[in-house]
């Protein structure tokens, strides 16, 4: 009995050795990979000047590469695992599982009208309105168009932001029947927003709070900018002519449960876990098992599910979401069934970055991270890397040269006006249709497109959004340029209209 319990023990010991022998074999094997995941990060940040950046790498229910980079804000700062990011329209998979929640404990149904939920909700056609479901906000079928999204983007952050969003659906005309077509629209997951708060009778802020960020230990994240702020938040940049400039923008309560959520890589590990484990993170679960594989459920190839969108990688489907806001960019994506994933964020972005990388859903979907964060899972999974893109850095030069170009076409044309104005001056302006004709090629090239420009810098919703907020330095630039341009314009005009009298006056000299 002695001896077999004494062969038990060094066999037990030998196991124990082959396994730490094993578990040493990984860790050196994952370290090297680790090591060209690293450089590969470094080399796309240094290349695109991505100011920060931050990255978890999920493997089962264990997170395996947690790290910051770079800098969160030009004190010099450094970011790490737990700095908090704006994570965009990754906030949607967030309203989604709330929505699921609230739908597995009988507060919601799917497939119910919105307006069993919300009596006022209405878009322009009545009679269609009423017909939106549920289901349909979250796959993005209502008919509701992303319009409505710019015209509130820059209204204040205020309580009742989010009902007020809503509210203005009233005067949106659908752009179809509501469950015929995929049309990716933030206004859909803020109307979602709306229902978890008249369903659960708290903000969205408060239920997304108490229901995700603390059962999945979420420490460092937030739906209010200011709270983040003093938690250590990363400050945001946008891309001006290809380099970062800091720039801290207002918070959208308005648009919040479609694209301002607050995260850091370490919570959105967790996150992740939660998503590949069947709602499970260590001892508590979000979700149904069920529901978990709802929501990863896609409707036909392509297209939108359940607050997830889904991309073909090496013969994988792969679940994913992007999110950017006018000064932060995210990325995340997971193999539902290798229980792989990988989440990355930015504080740069600019509208011309949408893009950089190739497109998913949208034509848009294609920030600098999302490249990366497909390249840093296929290269974990040791598969060939997907195609990158053309890149921030080449469509940057393009832009700037572009930019070169016509700032030098202008500043061609003011240096070469006193020649030119010279020479009209010298040979008169004989006849009067020739006059007419002058003064209206100046109008046209001096003040139609100048005009145009400052009408959709000051009037116009969609431009103030996607050129002022989201690529300032070509917005600005065409300011500066239609001012100058416009001025110019007036001086051709005085200039003409001084020489057309003494053409005049010497006309009736020479016939009296």
């Amino acid at each position: 009995m002695k001896m077999r319990k004494g062969f038990r023990i060094l066999l037990c010991l030998l196991l124990a050795g082959l396994s730490t022998f094993s578990a040493n074999a990984q860790v050196e094997g994952s370290r090297t990979d680790f090591k060209a995941i690293d450089q590969y990060i470094t080399t796309k940040m240094r290349m695109a000047h991505i100011p920060g950046l931050a990255v978890a790498i999920v493997n089962k229910d264990e997170v395996v590469y947690l790290r910051g980079y770079g800098r969160a804000d030009p004190s010099g700062r450094q970011v790490t695992p737990k700095t908090p990011f704006m994570i965009g329209s990754i906030s949607k998979p967030f309203t989604a599982l709330a929505v699921m929640q609230l739908a597995e404990s009988a507060k919601i149904s799917l497939d119910a009208p919105v307006q069993q939920y919300l009596p006022w909700f209405s878009l322009k056609d009545p009679t269609q309105s009423a017909k939106i479901t549920v289901r349909q906000l979250l796959t993005m079928t209502s008919g509701i168009p992303q319009q409505p999204t710019l015209v509130t983007w820059t209204w204040p952050d205020t309580d009742l932001a989010i009902e007020r969003h809503v509210r203005y659906l009233v005067n949106v005309k659908a752009d179809g029947p509501a469950g015929r077509s995929f049309q990716y629209s933030n206004s859909n997951y803020v109307v979602l927003g709306a229902i978890i708060q008249a369903v659960s009778g708290l903000p969205y802020e408060e239920y997304v709070r108490r229901n995700i960020f603390v059962p999945l230990d979420m420490e460092h994240s937030y739906a209010s900018q200011d709270e983040a702020m003093k938690n250590g938040m990363a400050m945001g940049h946008r891309w001006w002519f290809g380099f970062p400039v800091a720039v801290r923008l207002p918070f959208n309560r308005s648009n919040l449960p479609a694209g301002f959520l607050i995260s850091s890589a370490e919570d959105m590990a967790h996150f992740l876990i939660s998503q590949m484990n069947e709602g499970h993170y260590r001892n508590v679960s979000v979700l149904s098992p069920d529901g978990i594989a709802r929501m990863h459920t896609f409707p036909f190839p392509n297209a939108y599910g359940l607050g997830w969108e889904s991309v073909q990688v090496n013969g994988r489907t792969i679940i994913n979401h992007d999110g950017g806001t006018a000064n932060f960019q995210a990325s995340i994506f997971f193999d539902a069934k290798e229980r792989v994933g990988v989440f990355i964020a930015a504080n740069v972005v600019n509208a011309l970055d949408t893009f950089s990388s190739p497109s998913g859903a949208s034509p848009l979907d294609g920030p600098t991270v999302r490249a990366m964060a497909e390249s840093i899972l296929c290269m974990f999974l040791n598969e060939p890397l997907p195609q990158q893109g053309p890149g921030i850095r080449r469509l940057s030069t393009i832009f700037d040269l572009a930019i070169a170009v016509m700032s030098l076409m202008l500043i061609t044309s003011i240096v070469r006006m006193p020649a030119r104005q010279k020479r009209l001056r010298e040979r008169g302006i004989p006849q009067e249709s020739n006059i007419i004709l002058r003064y209206g090629s100046i109008a046209a090239l001096h003040f139609l497109w100048p005009l145009v420009i400052f009408y959709l810098t000051f009037e116009v919703p969609s431009y103030k959004v996607n050129i002022m907020m989201y690529q300032p330095d070509l917005g600005y630039w065409l300011v500066i340029a239609a001012g100058i341009v416009f001025l110019k314009g007036l001086q051709e005009m005085i200039f003409l209209r001084r020489v057309s009298r003494i053409s005049h006056s010497d006309t009736m000299t020479s016939h009296g």
